[in-house]
């Protein structure tokens, strides 16, 4: 009952919040960046709890409990600095770029910004990839929700997708922004709250940690040195190009703005990390032999016997999951409904696409890989290799851009890091080896006087 009561009030208030939401959101471009003079608080709240997701509350812990330290290092210390020097080098530039184009989505301005629309529309397209991000997100809440309320998985995957996609459908943006600072509020006192949920065999944790040592041969993603290291860093720098991250700096007004706004974000994803540490306390309370994508949902339930105490924490996991499914969606919508169909059309078709998006996520949730997390970088990191190049470029280099440079280098990279995942078991390096090869080609591209619409 205590479980239900507290899920029950969280949905009646992000249900309110996009209900309010919605009577300002009657155009793509209040669908898509709200009013553009949103507070960097609620932006930057934001933009941590989309960093977080409920891949950190959820997934990545039970990478912990099998790899150890090289997963505790490499899920954050790396991974951290590259999102921080990606984000400060890209968001006031994009901003800047983004408010004097008019642009609302990251193929909008790619679009402007190169003079093609054929360019916008691709990029668009390729925002689909995301669709193995959502399925990460649906099954991670899906098993916490499970073991949490009681319900069969099926039913809990059906629930989610119908509710989250729901109340974006009706908010866009300003929903996204409002209900994610109410999540990410909830989810800073639980990360602390779960971080130290593991005092009493912290002794036993840093002894079994430095016995994991530095790198672990049998890992699927930290089995090098690089791996742990260079490989995180190289995504957290390219992982700041994904459209429901970069946008963030078209929601507020200001530079100064865009600052505030990393700052907390960052600083809240920092916070978010030590949730990681549940791996490790997993490591000596559950034993070995849990399938690692079940390890959170099962430690909880050790740690957390006292059931008031038990629903707060996991009604805030599945707000950090919905936190990163609603920004997703209202990327991924936004930027279908405005650069396939530009117009009056454009609003309308954002939300037919959200029932689009559902019933896949829907489909591929019910009958999820063994590994939900590879699965999900798969084509996460397809999207960002292929966008970093073309989006460098744009930001860094003067005057007209011919779209063929920035075409080929999407081509290239994504080509390249789906070839290498069929041979590669970490997606990270694939998607560091694409990225070596197709940023080049974009920032080398050829300048010319003028460049066809096409």
């Amino acid at each position: 009952m205590w479980m239900w009561g507290l899920f029950a009030i969280y949905a009646a208030a992000t249900a309110a919040l996009a209900v309010i939401s919605s009577r300002s959101t009657t155009s793509a471009r209040a669908f898509a960046i709200g009013s553009g003079k949103m507070s960097p608080r609620i932006a930057g709240l934001a933009l941590g709890a989309c960093l977080a997701s409920s891949a950190t509350f959820v997934i990545i812990p039970g990478f912990v409990y099998a790899d150890g330290m090289p997963a505790l290092i490499g899920f954050t210390l790396p991974l951290i600095a590259g999102l921080g020097v990606g984000l400060f080098a890209l968001a006031f530039r994009f901003q800047a770029s983004g408010q004097e184009l008019g642009a609302l989505t990251i193929p909008h301005w790619l679009g402007e910004r190169y003079q093609s629309m054929g360019l916008r529309r691709v990029f668009a397209v390729l925002n689909f990839l995301n669709l193995a991000y959502l399925v990460l997100v649906t099954v991670g809440a899906a098993y916490v929700m499970q073991v949490a309320l009681g319900v069969p998985y099926t039913w809990a995957v059906v629930g989610i997708v119908a509710f989250v996609f729901s109340y974006t459908a009706l908010g866009g943006a300003t929903a996204h922004a409002w209900t994610n600072a109410m999540q990410g509020s909830v989810m800073l006192v639980i990360a602390l709250v779960i971080a130290s949920s593991g005092v009493s065999v912290l002794p036993a944790v840093a002894v079994d940690l430095s016995s994991t040592g530095w790198i672990a041969p049998d890992s699927i993603l930290f089995s090098t040195w690089w791996e742990v290291w260079l490989v995180p860093f190289a995504m957290g720098l390219a992982l700041t190009t994904q459209p429901h991250l970069l946008a963030k700096a078209l929601y507020v007004e200001r530079p100064t703005d865009v600052r505030k706004t990393l700052i907390i974000g960052l600083a809240a994803f920092g916070l978010y990390s030590t949730v990681l540490l549940a791996g490790a306390y997993a490591r000596q309370t559950l034993g070995p032999g849990v399938p690692q994508d079940q390890v959170m949902a099962q430690y909880l339930a050790v740690a957390f016997p006292w059931e008031p105490v038990a629903a707060v924490v996991s009604v805030a996991i599945l707000a950090a999951a919905m936190s990163t499914l609603d920004g997703l969606l209202v990327a991924i919508s936004a930027s279908v409904g405005n650069d396939l169909f530009p117009g009056k059309k454009s609003l309308w078709a954002s939300r037919v696409t959200l029932v689009v998006l559902g019933l896949g996520t829907l489909v591929l949730a019910l009958s999820p890989p063994k590994l939900v997390l590879i699965f999900g970088q798969v084509g996460v990191y397809g999207l960002v290799v292929a966008s970093a190049g073309p989006i460098l470029a744009g930001l860094y280099r003067s005057g007209p851009l011919d779209p063929r440079g920035a075409a080929a280098s999407a081509a290239i990279a994504l080509s390249l890091h789906l070839v290498l995942c069929v041979w590669l078991p970490n997606p990270g390096v694939a998607a560091t080896i694409a990225l070596l090869a197709g940023v080049p080609i974009a920032l080398s591209g050829v300048v010319i006087p003028s460049v066809s619409t096409t």
